[in-house]
Order: C-alpha cells, then sequence, then structure tokens
C-alpha cells in the first residue's frame, strides 16, 4: 500500500497546475489550443480574429453585446454552453466539451462592462480563468481598417501570455 505524503501531493499538484496552464491533455506532447470566449461588437471583426487567434487559442463562443454577456457568461465558464433560449452565432467553434481558461474583450467593450462581467462571473469556473481586456485608454476608431485584427490578436496572445507567465491563477483583468 502506498503512503501519500505531502511532498508526493504538492507533486501531485504540481503537475495538475502544468497541464491546466498549458492545456495539455491525456499526456500528449503537443499543446492544446486553450478554449476561450471572445467578446467584440462587431461580427466581422468577431470572425477575423477568431481565425487570427489560432492556433494558440480557439474561440468556442463569441458574444457581441453585454446583455448576452450577462445572460450567458457564467453558463459558458461553466462548460454548460449558452442558455437554450440565446442561440449562438457562426463564431466559435461551439465546442463546449473543455472548459475556457480566457475570455477575451476587444476594445470596444467599456471597461465598466468588462468590469461588471468579471466581478459577477470570475468565480464561475472550476479552473483559473485569464480575463484579457484592450487598454480603455486606447480608443478604437469608429471603422476598424486593415491590421486591425492583426493587432489585436497578437495583442491578446501576449497579453495571454502575461497571465500564463505569471502563474496562471490571477481573476484580475489583463489588459493589452
Amino acid at each position: 500500500m502506498d503512503v501519500i505524503t505531502n511532498t508526493s501531493m504538492e507533486r501531485y499538484r504540481d503537475v495538475l497546475d502544468t497541464m491546466l496552464t498549458r492545456g495539455v491533455s491525456g499526456g500528449s506532447d503537443e499543446e492544446e489550443p486553450v478554449c476561450a470566449v471572445l467578446c467584440g461588437k462587431t461580427y466581422e471583426v468577431g470572425e477575423k480574429v477568431t481565425l487570427l487567434l489560432k492556433p494558440e487559442i480557439e474561440v468556442i463562443h463569441f458574444i457581441n453585446s453585454f446583455e448576452y454577456a450577462k445572460d450567458n457568461l457564467g453558463e459558458l465558464l461553466a462548460g454548460r454552453g449558452p442558455k437554450q433560449s440565446c442561440k449562438p452565432n457562426h463564431i466559435g467553434s461551439h465546442d463546449y466539451s473543455q472548459l475556457p481558461r480566457a475570455v477575451i474583450f476587444g476594445r470596444a467593450f467599456a471597461e465598466g462592462e468588462v468590469n461588471e462581467l468579471n466581478r459577477l462571473y470570475r468565480s464561475a469556473s472550476s479552473v483559473p480563468v485569464a480575463w484579457i481586456a484592450g487598454d480603455s485608454s486606447i480608443v478604437p476608431p469608429p471603422q476598424p481598417g486593415p491590421g486591425y485584427a492583426e493587432t489585436g490578436a497578437e495583442d491578446v496572445k501576449r497579453a495571454f501570455e502575461r497571465w500564463r507567465e505569471a502563474g496562471a491563477k490571477s481573476d484580475e483583468i489583463v489588459y493589452y
């Protein structure tokens, strides 16, 4: 009969934390993409950013309004998918079999909205979740031009990496 010691439990926790942090599952040598919920105001930019975040981040659901986020973000973070009364749009994989590890907000979401959603749902998931949002001091253009989605996607990837490097446990908002 094996005896579980504090040291072996600490090692187990470290391995589990590493798996959760890196999105690794089942002992595979390849990193799985991080599942995320993307929140933005326009489908056009949401479609582009969803594609540009790959392969590191897999958008499972796109939210385009604060009201929809208030109604569904808790369900999505808990791994249940959106409420039945809320039909998902065409953006994202809609694969809710993996818990989201990130909630990403485009710059068009107001800082107050992001803060309220973070306050309401920061504890909705059983795993740590990165809350990533655009710096409110950088105002998005009225009509996003060439390179807007590309720059945003790269900024989001860097922000997620900062969260990961800081231990991947904080539920504070990371700004890009």
